[in-house]
Order: structure tokens, then C-alpha cells, then sequence
């Protein structure tokens, strides 16, 4: 019994051993969060409709690429859908221009991808229970809009209590 967990552990350990040398000797992919997509045109026309909804000037390219790669999972014609959007801002500006955002009855679809863009891009989730992607949390524009009163970002910081403390 005893030479044959010596040797199981002798065939482990040379697994192991072996496993880490070709590891190092094989040329790995390295893993991203947000991965290169080829619909260069779809994510072109997600920043510049990002840009006209969120009225922010510069996002940031990295959470706009996972923001498209998500809806790419969601929605398999994103980049259609996305043409459609620009289409219609193009034609009527004056959508963006409303307290709230609100499109005719007969662009439900677009005012309905209008609003999962602005919930990827301040929220950092897309989608909804468990077909939810988060795709950033530090990142967020809801967490750069209070970045400079809440370091880090959340509603709980300092030591354990400090938040019941009047400022």
C-alpha cells in the first residue's frame, strides 16, 4: 500500500513539474477582459452614440469595447441595432435634448437599447438577472461623477462604523 501512494505522489508530482516547464515553454494567449472584437464599425457607432447620450465628451475606449463585447452576447445584430440608433439620433436631435429620455411609441427598440447603453455605462452592468455582465465597477460614470467625495468608490468607506459618523 505504501509504494503505491509513493508512487502516486512521485506521477503527481512529475505532472505538476511538467505542467509548469511547458507553461513557460508554450506560447500562451493572454487573457483580457475586454477582448478585440472585429465589428470595428458597431463599437465606431456605440462611442459616438455613448458620446450624444451620456453627454460626455471622452469615455473611456477600454469600457466601451467590454461595453460592446456584451451586447454583442445579448444581442447577436448589435451592430444593426446600433446603426438604426444613429440613424434616428441623426434625424432627430432633438431626443437627446428631453429631461428624460423618451422616444416615439414606433422606436421602442432603439429608446429600449438607448437606455441598456446608459445602464453599461453607469451602472457597468448590461443585461438583467442572471443574464447580467458586469463589465466595470471603478470605471463607471456613476462612480466618476462622485470620485471626488467617495474615495473609493462605494457608499462604504473608512473603518467599520465610520459611515454613522455625522460629517
Amino acid at each position: 500500500m505504501k509504494q503505491y501512494t509513493r508512487r502516486r505522489v512521485l506521477k503527481l508530482a512529475g505532472v505538476v513539474a511538467l505542467t509548469g516547464i511547458a507553461g513557460k515553454i508554450l506560447p500562451l494567449p493572454k487573457l483580457n477582459a475586454a477582448m478585440p472584437t472585429r465589428h470595428t464599425q458597431g463599437l465606431a457607432d456605440l462611442l459616438q452614440i455613448s458620446r450624444q447620450l451620456t453627454m460626455q465628451t471622452s469615455l473611456n475606449e477600454a469600457v466601451g469595447l467590454a461595453l460592446f463585447n456584451a451586447l454583442q452576447l445579448i444581442q447577436p445584430n448589435i451592430s444593426q441595432e446600433l446603426g438604426q440608433l444613429k440613424q434616428l439620433l441623426a434625424q432627430q436631435p432633438e431626443l437627446l435634448e428631453q429631461p428624460l429620455l423618451s422616444f416615439p411609441e414606433s422606436n421602442a427598440s432603439e429608446e429600449k437599447l438607448a437606455k441598456t447603453i446608459l445602464a453599461g455605462w453607469y451602472s457597468g452592468v448590461v443585461g438583467k438577472g442572471k443574464q447580467a455582465i458586469y463589465i466595470t465597477y471603478v470605471n463607471t460614470l456613476a462612480n466618476q461623477l462622485v470620485a471626488d467625495k467617495l474615495v473609493p468608490p462605494s457608499f462604504s468607506y473608512g473603518p467599520c462604523g465610520s459611515w454613522q459618523q455625522k460629517p
